[in-house]
């Protein structure tokens, strides 16, 4: 069922005045952000799900509502609805449940919270739907992709240590998750796989630690997290052997119904991520902001086996932060070459089944999942007020041998592009 952005705001206030009013004899701060964005691209094709020609609101636009209520001494309960487009779904809006947990503070150093949590992943995975909060228009997708999920529902600790000008905080976690990931198709291999846009439902157990550094004027942040995860469709292929029909002709085998060895799978997927993050502040108001992010896959040759980082400078004048920065993804070398030896593989036509051979041989690659792009960006953010800001950018995104951010025309192969997007943004808090 699609929900309207206008029911999406009636659903998420209704909830939340029920909880108020469950709430009234406690302590209770209502909080809420909202972000008012456009964005159009210069390609026909659709890149980041939502871009193209046509322009767009729904890259970047969403409205969420924060209750915060203590229950008794150091206990708080602390709850987050969200309505945004959906993420098992290109056409529809949706309410969610984004935080909803309890937290207890035995002394000022520890904090612990169990239920459903934001991730302590990157410098701005906390705050990243407050946009009021940071300069960037839109975060660099190539490394706020990177991780498997956002949120996870169990437990977490904080530990802080104080001295002089020095914050560290140690923050740990443990849980499960569930997200949606989105391939788009360029065949259809019936019955199971249709040409266009995929979701496949993935469950995750989690694990996480990451330590952080605040001086008074430099943030560092490390961090290490490993999910296991298990798709809804069951083994995951970790290969695809290589069946020949006749002397250098022959395609890779990725369903059992075709002839050929058998093709070997994982029950789940072992993956590990290190993260590396820094904030710091330069003479004459100027900020380097740079993260750094890998993502291995222990147990299958996949697309998603990537690095990823960005770097990126900004100079506050008065109201005014312009801001450069400069972005990349790229799949590890022996999944990108698997992934271009799977796209580029076709059987000729005079071969019987032809058709369906070189239609699943694009199906396969498509489902890797694989990058290999970078983007520069220019941008400037304006702060009307201490809790609004207007935003402008401008962003030129090259492609190379994979891109899984483009939906491309289902004839060509999706490679090799080049990407320019304009949006224009007001994002408040209240």
């Amino acid at each position: 069922m699609k929900i309207s952005l206008k029911q999406t705001q009636i659903l998420c206030a209704s909830a939340l005045s029920v909880l108020m009013s469950a709430t009234a004899a406690a302590e209770t701060q209502l909080s809420g952000f909202a972000t008012l964005s456009a964005a159009i691209s210069d390609q026909d094709f659709n890149y980041q799900r939502y871009l193209n020609d046509g322009g767009t609101f729904n890259r970047d636009s969403l409205l969420g509502l924060q209750l915060e209520t203590s229950i008794f001494n150091n206990w708080n309960l602390t709850l987050q609805a969200k309505g945004a487009p959906s993420t098992h779904d290109d056409n529809a809006w949706e309410p969610t449940l984004s935080w909803a947990f309890i937290s207890w503070r035995p002394t000022d150093d520890w904090l612990l919270r169990v239920g459903k949590l934001r991730l302590p992943l990157l410098l701005y995975s906390a705050n990243s739907d407050v946009s009021v909060t940071f300069d960037f228009a839109h975060l660099p997708p190539e490394m706020y992709s990177l991780l498997p999920s956002t949120d996870v529902k169990g437990f977490a600790f904080t530990k802080t240590w104080l001295n002089d000008n020095h914050e560290w905080t140690l923050e740990g976690y443990l849980g499960t998750a569930h997200s949606d990931w989105r391939y788009f198709l360029r065949e259809s291999v019936p019955p199971d796989f249709t040409a266009g846009a995929l979701y496949i439902g993935v469950d995750m157990n989690m694990i996480g630690l990451t330590a952080t550094l605040h001086t008074d004027k430099h943030t560092w942040r490390i961090g290490v997290h490993r999910a296991e995860l298990v798709s809804d469709y069951g083994p995951l292929p970790s290969d695809a052997p290589f069946v020949f029909i006749a002397p250098n002709i022959g395609y890779f085998k990725i369903f059992e119904e075709m002839p050929g060895p058998a093709v070997p799978t994982v029950d789940q997927l072992i993956i590990d991520v290190l993260t590396f993050g820094a904030e710091i502040t330069l003479p004459n108001d100027f900020r380097l902001i740079g993260e750094y992010g890998r993502r291995r896959i222990n147990n299958a040759i996949m697309g998603p086996d990537t690095s990823a980082g960005y770097i990126a400078v900004l100079k506050q004048i008065g109201r005014w932060t312009p801001y450069v920065y400069w972005a990349g993804i790229r799949t590890a070398p022996q999944a990108l070459g698997f992934y271009t030896a799977v796209n580029q593989n076709r059987v000729p036509d005079f071969i019987p089944g032809a058709a369906l051979i070189n239609a699943s041989q694009r199906t396969e690659a498509d489902l890797q999942g694989a990058f290999d792009q970078y983007s520069v960006a220019l941008g400037i953010s304006y702060q009307l007020s201490p809790t609004s800001k207007i935003k402008a950018e401008w962003q030129h995104t090259r492609t190379g041998s994979a891109a899984s951010f483009i939906d491309p025309p289902f004839t060509e192969d999706g490679s090799e592009r080049q990407v320019n997007v304009f949006s224009l943004s007001y994002s408040v808090a209240f």
